[in-house]
Protein backbone atom coordinates (compact mmCIF):
# COMPACT_ATOMS: atom_id res chain seq x y z
CA UNK A 1 0.00 0.00 0.00
CA UNK A 2 1.67 3.14 -1.20
CA UNK A 3 0.68 6.66 0.57
CA UNK A 4 2.83 9.65 -0.91
CA UNK A 5 2.62 12.42 1.88
CA UNK A 6 0.60 15.47 0.18
CA UNK A 7 3.47 18.29 1.15
CA UNK A 8 6.32 18.44 -0.69
CA UNK A 9 9.53 17.75 0.57
CA UNK A 10 13.02 18.19 -0.73
CA UNK A 11 14.34 14.88 1.13
CA UNK A 12 15.84 11.62 0.39
CA UNK A 13 17.47 8.66 1.81
CA UNK A 14 21.13 8.54 2.56
CA UNK A 15 22.97 6.78 -0.02
CA UNK A 16 26.79 6.09 0.01
CA UNK A 17 30.08 8.70 -0.51
CA UNK A 18 30.67 7.90 -4.39
CA UNK A 19 27.61 6.04 -5.38
CA UNK A 20 24.89 7.80 -3.96
CA UNK A 21 21.76 6.00 -3.76
CA UNK A 22 22.84 4.32 -7.44
CA UNK A 23 23.28 0.73 -5.37
CA UNK A 24 20.23 0.75 -3.14
CA UNK A 25 18.13 1.45 -6.49
CA UNK A 26 19.45 -1.24 -8.57
CA UNK A 27 19.26 -4.03 -5.65
CA UNK A 28 15.14 -3.52 -5.76
CA UNK A 29 14.20 -0.59 -7.61
CA UNK A 30 10.15 -0.86 -7.04
CA UNK A 31 10.67 -2.05 -3.03
CA UNK A 32 13.18 1.48 -3.58
CA UNK A 33 10.60 3.59 -5.22
CA UNK A 34 7.99 2.70 -2.89
CA UNK A 35 10.13 3.27 0.53
CA UNK A 36 11.03 6.59 -1.09
CA UNK A 37 7.69 7.66 -1.61
CA UNK A 38 6.27 6.20 1.95
CA UNK A 39 9.28 8.26 3.83
CA UNK A 40 10.02 11.18 1.76
CA UNK A 41 6.98 12.24 0.26
CA UNK A 42 5.93 13.44 -3.78
CA UNK A 43 9.36 15.19 -4.10
CA UNK A 44 12.57 12.94 -3.33
CA UNK A 45 16.07 14.07 -4.06
CA UNK A 46 18.48 11.31 -4.99
CA UNK A 47 22.11 11.22 -6.61
CA UNK A 48 23.23 8.46 -8.91
CA UNK A 49 26.94 8.97 -8.64
CA UNK A 50 27.52 12.78 -9.66
CA UNK A 51 23.73 13.21 -11.24
CA UNK A 52 21.06 14.43 -9.19
CA UNK A 53 18.24 12.55 -9.67
CA UNK A 54 14.38 13.60 -8.65
CA UNK A 55 11.61 10.80 -7.90
CA UNK A 56 8.26 13.12 -8.77
CA UNK A 57 5.27 11.74 -7.57
CA UNK A 58 2.23 13.51 -7.72
CA UNK A 59 0.15 13.60 -11.23
CA UNK A 60 0.55 17.21 -11.53
CA UNK A 61 4.50 17.35 -11.72
CA UNK A 62 4.24 14.58 -14.00
CA UNK A 63 2.49 15.98 -15.80
CA UNK A 64 4.91 19.31 -15.89
CA UNK A 65 7.63 16.57 -17.11
CA UNK A 66 5.63 14.88 -19.79
CA UNK A 67 3.24 17.21 -20.90
CA UNK A 68 2.95 21.36 -20.27
CA UNK A 69 6.81 21.86 -20.10
CA UNK A 70 8.04 18.57 -22.53
CA UNK A 71 10.13 20.50 -24.58
CA UNK A 72 12.68 21.38 -22.09
CA UNK A 73 13.03 17.79 -20.92
CA UNK A 74 15.29 14.76 -23.32
CA UNK A 75 15.12 10.91 -22.98
CA UNK A 76 17.91 10.04 -19.94
CA UNK A 77 20.88 8.72 -20.82
CA UNK A 78 19.85 4.65 -20.88
CA UNK A 79 18.52 5.43 -23.75
CA UNK A 80 21.55 7.16 -25.18
CA UNK A 81 23.35 3.99 -24.56
CA UNK A 82 24.97 1.60 -27.53
CA UNK A 83 22.48 -1.10 -26.96
CA UNK A 84 19.28 1.09 -27.43
CA UNK A 85 21.43 2.91 -30.37
CA UNK A 86 22.36 -0.13 -32.11
CA UNK A 87 18.28 -2.05 -31.82
CA UNK A 88 16.34 1.68 -31.94
CA UNK A 89 18.67 3.65 -33.99
CA UNK A 90 16.30 7.02 -34.18
CA UNK A 91 13.23 5.19 -33.89
CA UNK A 92 10.30 7.07 -32.09
CA UNK A 93 11.48 6.03 -28.97
CA UNK A 94 14.63 7.41 -28.67
CA UNK A 95 15.25 10.47 -31.37
CA UNK A 96 14.34 13.71 -30.02
CA UNK A 97 13.53 17.15 -31.54
CA UNK A 98 12.56 17.92 -35.19
CA UNK A 99 13.96 14.66 -36.23
CA UNK A 100 11.35 12.69 -33.82
CA UNK A 101 8.52 15.21 -34.86
CA UNK A 102 8.50 14.76 -37.93
CA UNK A 103 8.96 11.13 -38.07
CA UNK A 104 5.84 11.26 -35.33
CA UNK A 105 3.71 12.68 -38.02
CA UNK A 106 4.94 10.68 -40.43
CA UNK A 107 4.08 7.62 -38.45
CA UNK A 108 0.78 8.79 -36.72
CA UNK A 109 -1.76 7.88 -39.88
CA UNK A 110 -0.52 4.15 -39.95
CA UNK A 111 -2.34 4.07 -36.66
CA UNK A 112 -5.24 5.28 -37.54
CA UNK A 113 -8.56 3.52 -36.31
CA UNK A 114 -10.11 2.12 -39.41
CA UNK A 115 -5.99 1.10 -40.24
CA UNK A 116 -5.79 -0.70 -37.48
CA UNK A 117 -9.14 -2.37 -37.02
CA UNK A 118 -8.12 -3.96 -40.42
CA UNK A 119 -5.76 -6.02 -38.21
CA UNK A 120 -8.41 -7.56 -35.67
CA UNK A 121 -9.68 -10.61 -37.92
CA UNK A 122 -5.66 -11.21 -37.62
CA UNK A 123 -5.12 -10.65 -34.08
CA UNK A 124 -8.13 -13.32 -33.62
CA UNK A 125 -6.89 -15.57 -36.09
CA UNK A 126 -3.40 -16.22 -34.45
CA UNK A 127 -5.01 -16.31 -31.07
CA UNK A 128 -7.78 -19.58 -32.29
CA UNK A 129 -4.53 -21.39 -33.71
CA UNK A 130 -2.41 -20.86 -30.58
CA UNK A 131 -5.54 -22.48 -28.12
CA UNK A 132 -6.20 -24.99 -30.71
CA UNK A 133 -2.79 -26.07 -29.03
CA UNK A 134 -3.68 -25.98 -25.92
CA UNK A 135 -4.71 -29.40 -24.32
CA UNK A 136 -7.28 -29.42 -21.20
CA UNK A 137 -5.37 -30.38 -17.64
CA UNK A 138 -2.14 -29.23 -19.07
CA UNK A 139 0.40 -26.43 -17.27
CA UNK A 140 1.61 -23.75 -19.58
CA UNK A 141 4.35 -21.04 -19.47
CA UNK A 142 1.39 -18.82 -20.32
CA UNK A 143 3.95 -15.97 -20.95
CA UNK A 144 5.76 -18.08 -23.14
CA UNK A 145 2.85 -18.56 -25.36
CA UNK A 146 1.57 -14.52 -25.15
CA UNK A 147 5.37 -13.75 -26.19
CA UNK A 148 5.08 -16.22 -29.64
CA UNK A 149 1.49 -14.92 -30.48
CA UNK A 150 2.48 -11.03 -30.14
CA UNK A 151 5.44 -12.13 -32.24
CA UNK A 152 3.05 -13.69 -34.75
CA UNK A 153 0.44 -10.76 -34.85
CA UNK A 154 3.04 -7.87 -35.04
CA UNK A 155 5.34 -9.67 -37.80
CA UNK A 156 1.59 -10.03 -39.94
CA UNK A 157 0.59 -6.37 -39.39
CA UNK A 158 3.89 -4.41 -39.98
CA UNK A 159 5.17 -6.73 -42.58
CA UNK A 160 2.73 -9.00 -43.54
CA UNK A 161 5.27 -11.63 -43.28
CA UNK A 162 5.40 -14.91 -41.15
CA UNK A 163 7.30 -15.13 -37.95
CA UNK A 164 11.20 -14.84 -39.17
CA UNK A 165 13.51 -16.78 -37.33
CA UNK A 166 15.43 -13.79 -36.44
CA UNK A 167 13.31 -12.32 -34.45
CA UNK A 168 13.13 -15.64 -32.07
CA UNK A 169 16.66 -15.66 -32.01
CA UNK A 170 16.20 -12.00 -30.55
CA UNK A 171 13.62 -12.89 -28.45
CA UNK A 172 16.79 -15.34 -27.15
CA UNK A 173 19.20 -13.12 -26.87
CA UNK A 174 17.25 -10.08 -25.05
CA UNK A 175 17.05 -13.16 -22.10
CA UNK A 176 21.17 -12.23 -21.78
CA UNK A 177 20.43 -8.32 -22.49
CA UNK A 178 17.34 -7.93 -19.42
CA UNK A 179 19.83 -9.37 -17.09
CA UNK A 180 22.39 -7.28 -18.09
CA UNK A 181 20.11 -4.50 -17.90
CA UNK A 182 19.39 -5.32 -14.09
CA UNK A 183 22.96 -5.49 -12.97
CA UNK A 184 23.94 -2.22 -14.65
CA UNK A 185 23.75 -0.19 -11.74
CA UNK A 186 26.63 -2.00 -10.24
CA UNK A 187 29.24 0.60 -10.41
CA UNK A 188 31.91 -1.49 -12.51
CA UNK A 189 28.99 -1.64 -15.02
CA UNK A 190 28.76 1.63 -15.65
CA UNK A 191 31.52 2.10 -17.92
CA UNK A 192 31.23 -1.43 -19.09
CA UNK A 193 27.53 -0.30 -20.87
CA UNK A 194 29.43 2.32 -22.89
CA UNK A 195 31.06 -0.15 -24.78
CA UNK A 196 29.94 -0.99 -28.16
CA UNK A 197 27.69 -3.93 -28.01
CA UNK A 198 29.73 -5.57 -30.95
CA UNK A 199 32.75 -5.73 -27.38
CA UNK A 200 30.32 -6.60 -24.84
CA UNK A 201 27.57 -9.05 -26.64
CA UNK A 202 28.98 -10.23 -29.86
CA UNK A 203 26.28 -12.58 -30.39
CA UNK A 204 23.60 -9.65 -30.13
CA UNK A 205 25.31 -8.12 -32.55
CA UNK A 206 25.21 -11.36 -34.98
CA UNK A 207 21.63 -11.40 -34.66
CA UNK A 208 20.77 -7.65 -35.12
CA UNK A 209 22.38 -7.97 -38.32
CA UNK A 210 20.50 -10.88 -39.50
CA UNK A 211 17.33 -8.86 -38.28
CA UNK A 212 18.67 -5.85 -40.06
CA UNK A 213 18.54 -7.97 -43.39
CA UNK A 214 15.48 -9.09 -42.82
CA UNK A 215 13.90 -5.62 -42.26
CA UNK A 216 15.81 -4.01 -44.98
CA UNK A 217 14.92 -6.77 -47.47
CA UNK A 218 11.37 -6.78 -46.77
CA UNK A 219 11.26 -3.05 -47.20
CA UNK A 220 13.57 -3.64 -50.84
CA UNK A 221 10.77 -6.24 -51.98
CA UNK A 222 7.65 -3.73 -50.56
CA UNK A 223 9.22 -0.78 -52.57
CA UNK A 224 9.69 -2.87 -56.03
CA UNK A 225 6.56 -4.30 -56.15
CA UNK A 226 4.64 -0.80 -55.23
CA UNK A 227 1.57 -2.37 -53.59
CA UNK A 228 0.09 -2.10 -50.31
CA UNK A 229 -0.20 -5.11 -48.67
CA UNK A 230 -2.47 -3.81 -46.21
CA UNK A 231 0.55 -3.82 -43.34
CA UNK A 232 2.15 -0.82 -41.39
CA UNK A 233 5.10 -1.15 -43.59
CA UNK A 234 2.99 -0.26 -46.64
CA UNK A 235 1.32 2.78 -44.81
CA UNK A 236 5.21 4.63 -43.87
CA UNK A 237 6.43 3.42 -47.58
CA UNK A 238 3.51 5.88 -48.41
CA UNK A 239 3.94 8.64 -45.90
CA UNK A 240 5.09 12.18 -47.07
CA UNK A 241 6.51 14.84 -44.73
CA UNK A 242 4.96 18.68 -45.84
CA UNK A 243 8.00 18.74 -48.34
CA UNK A 244 7.13 15.50 -50.03
CA UNK A 245 9.49 13.96 -48.19
CA UNK A 246 9.46 10.04 -47.47
CA UNK A 247 11.64 8.22 -45.27
CA UNK A 248 14.83 6.30 -45.77
CA UNK A 249 15.22 2.71 -45.92
CA UNK A 250 17.57 3.51 -42.41
CA UNK A 251 14.46 5.88 -40.59
CA UNK A 252 12.13 3.10 -41.82
CA UNK A 253 14.29 -0.11 -40.52
CA UNK A 254 14.75 2.28 -37.13
CA UNK A 255 10.83 2.76 -36.97
CA UNK A 256 9.96 -0.96 -37.37
CA UNK A 257 12.47 -1.98 -34.99
CA UNK A 258 11.05 0.02 -32.66
CA UNK A 259 7.40 -0.87 -33.18
CA UNK A 260 8.11 -4.45 -33.26
CA UNK A 261 9.80 -4.57 -30.43
CA UNK A 262 7.04 -2.38 -28.40
CA UNK A 263 4.82 -4.58 -29.70
CA UNK A 264 6.08 -7.70 -28.72
CA UNK A 265 6.64 -7.19 -24.96
CA UNK A 266 4.20 -4.65 -23.96
CA UNK A 267 1.34 -6.37 -25.00
CA UNK A 268 2.36 -9.90 -24.58
CA UNK A 269 3.24 -8.89 -20.52
CA UNK A 270 -0.34 -6.98 -20.28
CA UNK A 271 -2.43 -10.44 -21.30
CA UNK A 272 0.81 -12.90 -19.47
CA UNK A 273 -0.16 -10.89 -15.84
CA UNK A 274 -4.13 -10.52 -17.15
CA UNK A 275 -4.17 -14.60 -17.10
CA UNK A 276 -1.99 -14.38 -13.66
CA UNK A 277 -4.50 -12.04 -11.92
CA UNK A 278 -8.02 -13.91 -13.21
CA UNK A 279 -6.29 -16.78 -11.86
CA UNK A 280 -5.94 -15.39 -8.40
CA UNK A 281 -9.85 -13.99 -8.62
CA UNK A 282 -11.90 -16.77 -9.89
CA UNK A 283 -15.12 -14.22 -9.10
CA UNK A 284 -13.68 -11.54 -12.12
CA UNK A 285 -13.22 -14.49 -14.02
CA UNK A 286 -16.71 -15.69 -14.04
CA UNK A 287 -17.97 -12.06 -14.48
CA UNK A 288 -15.67 -12.21 -18.07
CA UNK A 289 -16.48 -15.58 -18.66
CA UNK A 290 -20.05 -14.53 -18.94
CA UNK A 291 -20.16 -11.43 -20.80
CA UNK A 292 -18.03 -13.44 -23.33
CA UNK A 293 -20.47 -15.96 -23.44
CA UNK A 294 -23.56 -13.60 -23.95
CA UNK A 295 -21.58 -11.21 -26.33
CA UNK A 296 -19.91 -13.57 -28.25
CA UNK A 297 -21.33 -17.39 -27.31
CA UNK A 298 -19.36 -19.80 -30.00
CA UNK A 299 -18.71 -17.57 -32.87
CA UNK A 300 -14.86 -15.83 -33.21
CA UNK A 301 -14.95 -12.25 -31.84
CA UNK A 302 -14.43 -9.12 -34.29
CA UNK A 303 -13.66 -5.38 -34.47
CA UNK A 304 -17.77 -5.03 -33.45
CA UNK A 305 -17.16 -6.20 -30.83
CA UNK A 306 -14.99 -4.26 -28.88
CA UNK A 307 -17.49 -2.16 -27.64
CA UNK A 308 -19.22 -4.59 -26.36
CA UNK A 309 -17.08 -5.81 -24.20
CA UNK A 310 -16.40 -3.23 -21.34
CA UNK A 311 -16.00 -5.34 -18.49
CA UNK A 312 -13.20 -7.33 -20.89
CA UNK A 313 -11.53 -3.83 -21.39
CA UNK A 314 -11.90 -3.50 -17.48
CA UNK A 315 -9.87 -6.41 -17.12
CA UNK A 316 -7.26 -5.04 -19.09
CA UNK A 317 -7.04 -1.24 -17.99
CA UNK A 318 -6.69 -2.47 -14.38
CA UNK A 319 -4.22 -4.90 -14.99
CA UNK A 320 -2.42 -2.00 -16.77
CA UNK A 321 -2.81 -0.47 -13.73
CA UNK A 322 -1.54 -3.39 -10.91
CA UNK A 323 1.27 -4.18 -13.24
CA UNK A 324 1.96 -1.81 -15.95
CA UNK A 325 4.44 -2.95 -18.80
CA UNK A 326 6.28 0.39 -18.37
CA UNK A 327 7.19 0.61 -15.03
CA UNK A 328 9.18 3.92 -14.82
CA UNK A 329 10.07 6.51 -17.45
CA UNK A 330 12.98 9.06 -17.26
CA UNK A 331 13.58 12.17 -17.97
CA UNK A 332 16.66 14.51 -18.36
CA UNK A 333 16.01 18.65 -17.67
CA UNK A 334 18.03 20.27 -20.87
CA UNK A 335 17.67 23.53 -19.16
CA UNK A 336 17.50 25.11 -15.62
CA UNK A 337 13.89 25.06 -13.92
CA UNK A 338 11.92 25.46 -10.92
CA UNK A 339 9.43 22.87 -9.52
CA UNK A 340 7.17 23.80 -6.61
CA UNK A 341 9.58 26.11 -5.06
CA UNK A 342 12.38 23.56 -5.72
CA UNK A 343 15.56 25.21 -8.07
CA UNK A 344 16.45 21.78 -10.61
CA UNK A 345 19.73 21.83 -12.52
CA UNK A 346 20.27 21.23 -16.38
CA UNK A 347 20.98 17.66 -16.35
CA UNK A 348 19.19 16.24 -13.64
CA UNK A 349 17.66 13.35 -14.12
CA UNK A 350 13.63 12.85 -13.37
CA UNK A 351 12.25 9.74 -12.70
CA UNK A 352 8.18 9.14 -13.26
CA UNK A 353 6.92 5.48 -12.15
CA UNK A 354 3.67 4.25 -12.85
CA UNK A 355 4.34 1.42 -10.80
CA UNK A 356 4.07 3.63 -8.04
CA UNK A 357 1.24 6.16 -9.37
CA UNK A 358 -1.20 3.01 -9.73
CA UNK A 359 -0.89 1.82 -6.50
CA UNK A 360 -1.30 5.30 -4.43
CA UNK A 361 -4.22 4.82 -1.98
CA UNK A 362 -4.89 8.63 -2.52
CA UNK A 363 -6.38 8.41 -5.90
CA UNK A 364 -7.24 4.12 -5.90
CA UNK A 365 -9.46 2.56 -2.55
CA UNK A 366 -7.88 -1.09 -2.35
CA UNK A 367 -5.31 -0.11 -4.41
CA UNK A 368 -3.29 -3.65 -3.85
CA UNK A 369 -6.85 -5.33 -4.94
CA UNK A 370 -7.87 -6.67 -8.29
CA UNK A 371 -11.25 -4.33 -9.41
CA UNK A 372 -12.03 -4.18 -12.63
CA UNK A 373 -15.13 -2.37 -11.51
CA UNK A 374 -13.60 0.28 -10.92
CA UNK A 375 -13.06 1.06 -14.48
CA UNK A 376 -16.65 1.87 -14.56
CA UNK A 377 -17.30 3.83 -11.47
CA UNK A 378 -16.70 7.33 -10.25
CA UNK A 379 -13.63 6.76 -8.70
CA UNK A 380 -11.57 6.78 -12.20
CA UNK A 381 -13.94 9.18 -13.96
CA UNK A 382 -12.21 11.68 -11.82
CA UNK A 383 -8.35 10.83 -11.95
CA UNK A 384 -5.83 13.48 -12.16
CA UNK A 385 -4.83 13.29 -15.93
CA UNK A 386 -1.71 11.37 -14.62
CA UNK A 387 -2.55 9.48 -11.82
CA UNK A 388 -2.95 6.43 -14.62
CA UNK A 389 -0.21 6.74 -17.01
CA UNK A 390 0.56 3.13 -19.02
CA UNK A 391 1.37 4.43 -22.31
CA UNK A 392 3.20 7.55 -21.08
CA UNK A 393 1.35 10.88 -21.56
CA UNK A 394 2.40 14.11 -24.01
CA UNK A 395 3.67 14.45 -27.13
CA UNK A 396 5.22 11.38 -26.62
CA UNK A 397 2.47 8.98 -25.63
CA UNK A 398 2.82 5.50 -27.06
CA UNK A 399 1.36 5.90 -30.85
CA UNK A 400 0.59 2.56 -30.42
CA UNK A 401 -1.59 2.39 -27.48
CA UNK A 402 -4.70 1.99 -29.79
CA UNK A 403 -3.55 -1.08 -31.30
CA UNK A 404 -2.02 -2.78 -28.15
CA UNK A 405 -5.70 -1.98 -26.50
CA UNK A 406 -7.33 -3.65 -29.52
CA UNK A 407 -5.02 -6.43 -29.42
CA UNK A 408 -5.37 -7.48 -25.83
CA UNK A 409 -9.50 -7.17 -25.39
CA UNK A 410 -9.63 -9.34 -28.64
CA UNK A 411 -7.02 -11.79 -27.38
CA UNK A 412 -8.34 -12.28 -23.96
CA UNK A 413 -11.76 -13.00 -24.96
CA UNK A 414 -10.70 -15.55 -27.25
CA UNK A 415 -8.99 -17.39 -24.76
CA UNK A 416 -11.56 -16.71 -22.24
CA UNK A 417 -14.13 -17.97 -24.77
CA UNK A 418 -12.40 -21.32 -24.95
CA UNK A 419 -10.16 -21.87 -21.32
CA UNK A 420 -10.13 -21.14 -18.41
CA UNK A 421 -6.97 -20.90 -16.20
CA UNK A 422 -6.07 -21.90 -12.87
CA UNK A 423 -3.13 -21.91 -10.78
CA UNK A 424 -1.32 -24.06 -7.89
CA UNK A 425 -2.59 -23.26 -3.93
CA UNK A 426 -0.95 -20.16 -3.18
CA UNK A 427 0.61 -19.36 -6.28
CA UNK A 428 2.58 -15.77 -5.80
CA UNK A 429 5.10 -14.24 -8.81
CA UNK A 430 6.99 -11.66 -8.21
CA UNK A 431 7.55 -8.71 -10.58
CA UNK A 432 11.00 -8.32 -12.05
CA UNK A 433 11.86 -5.01 -13.06
CA UNK A 434 13.59 -5.27 -16.28
CA UNK A 435 13.57 -3.08 -18.94
CA UNK A 436 10.11 -3.79 -18.53
CA UNK A 437 7.72 -5.28 -15.62
CA UNK A 438 8.72 -9.06 -16.40
CA UNK A 439 6.74 -12.00 -14.46
CA UNK A 440 9.85 -13.88 -12.67
CA UNK A 441 9.82 -17.25 -13.51
CA UNK A 442 7.54 -17.49 -16.27
CA UNK A 443 3.19 -17.56 -15.53
CA UNK A 444 2.78 -21.45 -15.29
CA UNK A 445 -0.89 -21.84 -15.30
CA UNK A 446 -3.59 -24.72 -15.91
CA UNK A 447 -5.28 -24.81 -18.85
CA UNK A 448 -8.91 -26.30 -18.52
CA UNK A 449 -11.52 -26.68 -21.61
CA UNK A 450 -14.61 -24.08 -20.68
CA UNK A 451 -17.80 -26.37 -20.93
CA UNK A 452 -20.40 -23.59 -21.45
CA UNK A 453 -24.24 -24.02 -20.69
Amino acid sequence: MLHGTHSLKSSGPRGSFLLGNLTQFGQDPLGFLEFCAREHGDFVALRFINRPVYILNSPEHIDFVLASHSRIFRKTLGYRTPFMRRLFGQGLLTSEGEFWMRQRKLAQPAFHRDRIASHAEVIVAFTRRMTASWRGGETRDIHLDMMRLTTEVVTKTLFNSAVPKEINELGEASAVVMERFTKQWQWYRILFNLLPESITQPRYEQVMRRLDAFIYGLIAEHRASGRDEGDLLSMLLRARGEDGSQMTDQQLRDELTTLMVAGLDTTALALSWACYLLSQNPDVQKKLENEIDATLGNRAANIADLPRLPYTEMVIKETMRLYPSAWIIGREAIQDFELAGHAIKAGSSMLLSQWLKHRDERYFKSAEKFVPERWGSEETNTLPKFAYFPFGGGPRVCVGSSFAMMEAILALATITQQFRLTAQPNYVIKPFAAITLQPLGGVNLKVEKRERA
